[in-house]
């Protein structure tokens, strides 16, 4: 890890890695290094700037506020911690000492859904949950998605917001009358709380990546038959 710190900065690329994730491994990092995982990661000199970690749910109080003070990001997955039950991230608590916290739905074996809406939403419910139904609303999350997750990237001058120099990179969520009814005085409260769950339009560099909620990608079809035969010789089901 030594070595990957020190490429990354000749390279001037990112790190990333998950971080104190379950207790099993604050047990193990204590009985091999004799540190905490946190610890650990200062001491092979991963404690900067150009560091993002994922899930972060186990640190110490000062090492949060250690964490933020390097600038380290941290990709929040909600869904994925709930389906394992193993906690979630104190991105409240985080948000509140600069630490940059962006969205996750990690991968398909903890979560099984690439949706960053329904991501956006369980960080609402979650948050709620944790602290109250004041400790997180729909524009935290909103920010959370966007230039939250953007500065994990380090790309925060580029993207996660709309302004003259920025990445042509934006969704638009078309809401049904049914979906929408009653939700009247506030347009990002009831996105996150009534839908819609699949983006109407999708555009990435100026390009038209989802229109009308397809995909307009002509592989597409041929990708999912190739995935459905692999997931089917995992999962050990005939063909």
């Amino acid at each position: 890890m030594s070595d990957t710190a020190a490429l990354a900065e000749t390279r001037d690329v990112r790190l990333h890695t998950h971080l104190a994730e379950d207790r099993d491994e604050l047990a193990y990092c204590q009985e091999v290094y004799g540190m905490s995982p946190v610890d650990y990661f200062d001491s092979v000199g991963w404690m900067q700037s150009r560091s993002w970690v994922a899930h972060f749910i186990y640190p110490s109080d000062d090492e949060q506020a250690r964490m933020a003070a390097a600038g380290v990001g941290v990709a929040h997955c909600p869904s994925s911690n709930m389906l394992i039950g193993g906690g979630t991230a104190d991105v409240a608590r985080l948000r509140a000492l600069g630490a940059p916290v962006g969205l996750g739905c990690d991968g398909s074996a903890s979560t099984d859904h690439g949706s960053l809406w329904l991501e956006a939403r369980a960080a609402l419910t979650l948050g709620r949950y944790r602290g109250g139904s004041a400790a997180m609303t729909a524009r935290d999350v909103l920010d959370v998605a966007t230039r939250g997750s953007a500065a994990c990237l380090g790309w925060d001058d580029e993207t996660g917001h709309l302004r003259p120099g920025a990445c042509a990179d934006l969704v638009i969520w078309t809401g049904s009358a049914m979906a929408l009814a009653g939700a009247v005085t506030d347009p990002v409260e009831s996105w996150l709380r009534c839908g819609p769950m699949i983006a109407d339009t999708t555009i990435v560099a100026g390009r038209i990546l989802v229109r009308d909620g397809q995909i307009q990608n002509p592989a597409v079809g041929d990708v999912l038959s190739a995935h459905t035969l692999e997931a089917r010789r995992i999962q050990r089901v005939a063909l």
